[in-house]
């Protein structure tokens, strides 16, 4: 799904990587990745995401983080970032995720939209990046900030390290068809983010690097991705990251194009 980057003079060594993509894997912490260039970063992952392809199967689709302006702030990072997405990432809508082998994890609103036709590869405008998905999903991701004590999340680290993705629960399909004006739906998008019932943050699509399509055209402008038809990608934060906890249960509901969409997780030891 993604395609190779050439390593350069001052790429960390591919068996660091992997070594640090063991560490992850077997629920230990990520190292500081020595990268100071985007284009050492984007070598240094092509070693990490090899490793987990190793491990975790091929690459399902992408992640795309930080589209959203509080998500930036957050962790100071400067715009998007994106990395690959895993299948056993993926859960089924009222999942039990345990938090057993995270390090930092936080939870937050998402949205996955799924690739229906390669002409996303060609797609310039949000009309055209509309027509060549099939489906939109509610999804509740939870990135693990698995960086070693003392280290910061920076755009570099980031980059080196995929943007860490690590679970998250996916609800049932809508199909694009099914909006009466995708584009404009889409921008319209409403998002309340509950843990055991009650509100705790509030989102619209516009909060995705200005409207969720603009994520995907980010994400074919960037290159390097091949986003073959059943491929899912993540567009980002909507709205804030909150610490996960066991004990909660956390849900989203969506509206959009006079639809309701509703997925929801629940946290356990």
């Amino acid at each position: 799904m993604l395609s190779a980057t050439p390593a350069l003079s001052d790429c960390p060594a591919p068996e660091a990587m992997k070594e640090a993509a063991q560490a992850w894997l077997s629920g230990g912490t990520l190292p500081d990745p020595g990268v100071t260039s985007a284009d050492d970063a984007a070598c240094a992952y092509t070693a990490y995401r090899q490793a987990l392809s190793d491990a975790l199967g091929a690459p399902v689709g992408v992640k795309v983080g930080f589209t959203s302006p509080a998500a930036q702030q957050a962790f100071g990072v400067p715009g998007p970032v994106a990395g690959a997405l895993f299948a056993p990432m993926l859960l089924p809508d009222s999942a039990e995720i345990s938090l057993t082998g995270s390090r930092m994890p936080l939870y937050e609103a998402d949205l996955i939209v799924t690739v229906g036709d390669s002409a996303i590869m060609q797609a310039t405008t949000r009309a055209e990046a509309a027509a060549a998905l099939s489906d939109l999903r509610p999804f509740i991701e939870l990135p693990d900030v698995a960086l070693e004590q003392g280290l910061k999340p920076d755009g570099l680290s980031m980059r080196a390290y995929g943007v860490m993705p690590w679970r998250g629960a996916m609800g049932a399909p809508l199909a694009m068809s099914d909006l009466p004006d995708p584009v404009a739906d889409l921008a319209a998008l409403t998002v309340d983010l509950k843990v055991d019932g009650e509100t705790v943050g509030s989102a619209t699509g516009d909060s995705l690097l200005g409207h969720p399509l603009d994520v995907v055209l980010w994400l074919v402008q960037q290159g390097g991705f091949d986003l073959a038809p059943g491929s899912v990608i993540s567009l980002g934060s909507l709205g804030k990251l909150y610490p996960a906890q066991p004990g909660h249960r956390i849900a989203a509901d969506y509206e959009v194009g006079g639809r309701t969409m509703s997925v929801s997780l629940t946290l356990v030891p």
